[in-house]
């Protein structure tokens, strides 16, 4: 048995989200809103697992982005 413990899945397929500012500039960046359309964990160099997410963003463009790096559009709060 892992000693990691796997954190719970915050979106499900549908979720509307937007990409968090992770570089903690001031300077206002254009907010990109998405739609989940998977969702999967992956396995870091420690054994322990983090969810992932496929995003289709509003701009037709695709990603991949990690669970801690998104919020949810309903949490205004948080951007």
């Amino acid at each position: 048995m892992s000693k990691y413990t796997l954190v719970g899945q915050k979106f499900k397929i549908g979720d509307k989200v937007y990409k968090k500012n992770i570089f903690g500039s001031t300077k206002g960046i254009e907010k990109r809103v998405g739609s989940i359309y998977g969702v999967f964990t992956k396995k870091n160099s420690k054994g322990s697992h983090h969810y992932y997410y496929n995003i289709q963003w509003d701009d037709g463009k695709r990603s991949e982005n990690a669970q801690h790096g998104l919020v949810d559009v309903n949490n205004t709060e948080a951007y």
